[in-house]
């Protein structure tokens, strides 16, 4: 028998928190002072990242 754990709704928004930090972090890093250029954009993109990686796990997006 597969025992999977689903997980809840709370768990996996701090887990796309957590990886959404993350990945500013090592972009900020990466850019360093060109940074504040190109955060609104790159912020951006990895929270269409995260939508889509949800949409792809089944949830449905908010009208």
């Amino acid at each position: 028998m597969n025992s999977v754990q689903q997980e809840t709704p709370a768990e996996i928004k701090a887990k796309a928190e957590a990886w959404f930090l993350r990945q500013c972090a090592i972009s900020a890093q990466a850019l360093g002072s060109s940074w504040p250029r190109h955060r609104e954009w790159v912020e951006a993109h990895l929270k269409q990242e995260i939508r889509e990686r949800l949409i792809a796990r089944g949830w449905r997006p908010k009208k």
